[in-house]
């Protein structure tokens, strides 16, 4: 690939959207049969109980139109193996549905809907880059190469190291171009005073005190804080705050 990742960022720079980007990421991988790309982004990646965590970005460019439906709203993305096994990892790597070589046995029939519907489409074979972020959000850019699945994944693997940089390339302009609501974890909801009441509840405020400050009653202020523990599944509200923590519902 050898793509000059000076002349890379600036040209991403001057572009205003994530999908503008990632055309021009699929631009530059194009020549090589790289024929379709896909990015997502969750700011939580996991819940507290170690589930994924649907992506509040997810985007696929020259891929089937109903894909994002499958994998945001009809649970496909928790039970995509390549999901699963970049979660764990921090290098890239190459897979491919068609051959076990990175795999080892290791599918299973809980994968079966994803590795059908992604090999039912000719998208058996690509090359993942893990992206775990500082702020403890997490993104994958996936690349799908075209030919015979063992080339292919033999293809995939010449270019991981590349692929890495153009990775972390577009990230750090993806990281400036996310909305206000892509950066929050939707996995749980709370009322604006429920959060309220969490987040000083995690400043070490006893429900008198939350009270005084919010000038409601304490009974109210209890109310708040059992509903946000029983929406967080917490037994406490030390764990409660916690998990709150875990969400980025509240910070200290």
């Amino acid at each position: 690939m050898h793509t000059d990742l000076m002349t890379f960022s600036e040209q991403l720079a001057p572009l205003s959207s994530l999908d503008a980007c990632l055309a021009h990421v699929l631009q530059v991988i194009n020549p090589l049969g790289f024929k379709t790309l896909i990015y997502d982004y969750a700011p939580v990646p996991v819940s507290h109980e170690g589930a994924l965590i649907t992506p509040s970005v997810f985007k696929a460019l020259n891929a089937p139109g109903d894909m994002h439906a499958q994998w945001c709203e009809r649970g496909y993305y928790q039970i995509d193996p390549v999901q699963q096994c970049a979660a764990r990892r921090t290098t890239p790597f190459a897979w491919s549905f068609s051959t076990d070589t990175h795999w080892n046995g290791a599918l299973t029939e809980a994968h079966r809907p994803v590795t059908h519907y992604i090999c039912d489409y000719g998208l058996s074979t690509g090359l993942t880059v893990p992206l775990h972020l500082p702020d403890g959000g997490f993104a994958t850019l996936t690349a799908f190469v075209d030919g015979a699945p063992a080339e292919a994944e033999q293809h995939a693997q010449r270019n991981l190291g590349e692929m890495l940089v153009l990775a972390h390339t577009f990230q750090a302009r993806a990281s400036e171009l996310l909305a206000p609501a892509e950066r929050c974890c939707t996995h749980i909801h709370l009322t604006r005073r429920e959060r309220e009441c969490l987040q000083h509840s995690a400043k070490g405020l006893s429900a008198k005190g939350i009270a005084a400050t919010l000038h409601r009653s304490e009974a109210t202020v209890n109310l708040h804080l059992v509903a946000a523990a029983r929406k967080l599944g917490a037994r406490n509200r030390v764990e409660a705050v916690a998990r709150g923590l875990h969400y980025r519902l509240v910070e200290v």
